[in-house]
């Protein structure tokens, strides 16, 4: 005989554990949110039954079509919606914290890019393994042009050293890394900015062989070359909208990152809809590439009008020291805009603010967006940082089931990953059931009724107790 119950009665049966083991489920009656096709497909499923074993999802559809084994525990979801588990692209796992965080937040998937060298973009050197429970820890890796030892960031003057006097990785010692990296598992690579167009060539062919993705913060390749060339993503708008700098600005900061002031301004004052930014967004339009502007990053690090980060129930499970240069606890102004004088705190605000009007025009113009926090840069939070991201792409302008596609399913059309990022047979079964409708507001992702994470039912209540405050 089936068992009917509530999320209510599932919390009250996982006491010991807040992730259990998998079982047999079939959540039925939600409407199912179709989030595929970069968010700009509409076939919802109302009435819906999602089914789940051995931490699987193995059917979905209209409760007409599937139909629920016996022996399955049936969670009444009527009146409610689903998606996917949400996935943070670009994010830490630090502490415990940070993974009780994460899944509190609905985050089933964190991709973590690792620290291998100054020259390869922006990463973590420190990463927990071994928390439980855990989101899935996706882990990247940084790929770079000249043999690297130094991992000291003051080495990013190298670049032009290695550039005049270095000696270029060969082709078949970057597919041999590539190599390495995929039998040890790792997801994704970052193309760091000492990798040349040629080395851009043989590292997209060698990873696209190993279902690895490929990530950009480019510096002696250009952002269009690495675009035409298919590279999947590029990361952190005040590092792709480089592309609109002119030549020699772009070049001095290829050698140098520290000198990309002159650059950085091109960013502050270039008109959002001029033919340049016209013209990138349509080669984004034409292409496979899709952009993670980190929006988050920029929003807490300038005060753009975000909530306190420390205002989130999860943030009581954060400790200043876990962040990079955090807001105030108390009133949430930024650590970051403090540590500059006076009279240039405003004049890095509006900066921000241009850049994410330089992103509204590129998603105008046909770019496609990925989800990435960047947690925890400036104070942002583990988990509920990613739902301030999906709050700002919906700033910019995309609609509330385009920005959470951009955190869902579009992971799955972008790198090619075949586990996570839709609710459909075969894929992990990590799935939200909410209690606000997410086409009609973004925020819908803060409310969790229930979340199935590797198929079971998680007891959000055991991550974050019922009157936690930070």
């Amino acid at each position: 005989m089936q068992r009917i119950v509530t999320a209510a009665v599932l919390a009250a049966m996982l006491k010991g554990s807040a992730v259990p083991s998998p079982e047999k489920l079939a959540i039925v009656g939600a409407t199912l949110i179709d989030v595929s096709n970069y968010g700009h497909s509409t076939n919802d499923i109302a009435n819906a039954v999602v089914l789940i074993e051995g931490g699987k999802i193995t059917a979905a559809g209209q409760a007409s079509a599937v139909a629920v084994p016996s022996d399955t525990t049936r969670i009444d979801a009527a009146g409610k919606f689903v998606i996917p588990g949400l996935i943070d692209g670009f994010g830490a796992l630090r502490t415990q914290g940070f993974a009780d965080a994460y899944l509190y937040a609905g985050v089933t998937t964190v991709y973590v890019p690792m620290l291998l060298s100054a020259q390869g973009g922006d990463g973590e050197l420190k990463i927990l393994r071994t928390a439980e429970p855990s989101p899935r820890l996706f882990l990247g890796a940084a790929m770079t042009g000249y043999p690297q030892t130094n991992t000291d960031p003051a080495a990013y003057a190298a670049v032009k050293e290695e550039r005049l006097h270095g000696t270029r990785l060969a082709d078949d010692q970057l597919r041999a890394r590539i190599d390495r990296l995929a039998d040890e598992a790792f997801r994704g690579i970052t193309i760091g900015s000492d990798v040349w167009p040629d080395q851009v060539d043989t590292i997209l062919a060698e990873a696209k062989r190993r279902g690895i993705a490929t990530i950009g913060q480019l510096g002696l390749t250009s952002y269009p070359y690495a675009i035409r060339a298919g590279i999947d993503a590029l990361v952190r708008n005040d590092q792709y909208q480089i592309e609109l700098a002119p030549a020699l600005a772009k070049l001095e900061r290829a050698d140098d990152l520290r000198a990309g002031r002159a650059a950085g301004h091109v960013l502050c004052v270039i008109d959002p809809a001029s033919n340049e930014v016209k013209n990138y967004a349509e080669q984004l339009s034409n292409a496979h590439t899709a952009l993670m502007p980190a929006l988050a990053l920029e929003a807490t690090a300038n005060s753009l009008g975000v909530p306190n980060p420390w205002s989130a129930r999860s943030a009581a499970l954060i400790k200043p020291s876990d962040l990079d240069v955090p807001v105030d606890r108390a009133t949430g102004a930024s650590g970051w805009l403090a540590s500059l004088p006076p009279d240039r705190r405003e004049p890095v605000r509006q900066c921000a603010l241009h850049k994410e009007a330089t992103d509204a025009q590129l998603y105008k113009g046909g770019a496609k967006f990925l989800a990435g926090s960047d947690a925890a840069t400036y104070g942002i939070m583990p988990g509920s940082g990613l739902q301030l991201e999906l709050s700002l792409l919906h700033r910019i302008g995309l609609s509330a089931r385009e920005a959470i596609a951009a955190a869902t399913s579009n992971f799955a059309d972008v790198y090619g990953w075949r586990d996570v990022g839709r609710i459909e047979p075969g894929r992990d079964a990590d799935v939200l059931i909410l209690d606000a409708d997410p086409r009609a507001d973004v925020s819908a992702v803060e409310h969790i009724d229930t979340l199935v994470f590797k198929g079971a039912v998680v007891n959000l209540d055991h991550l974050v107790p019922p009157g936690t405050s930070s």
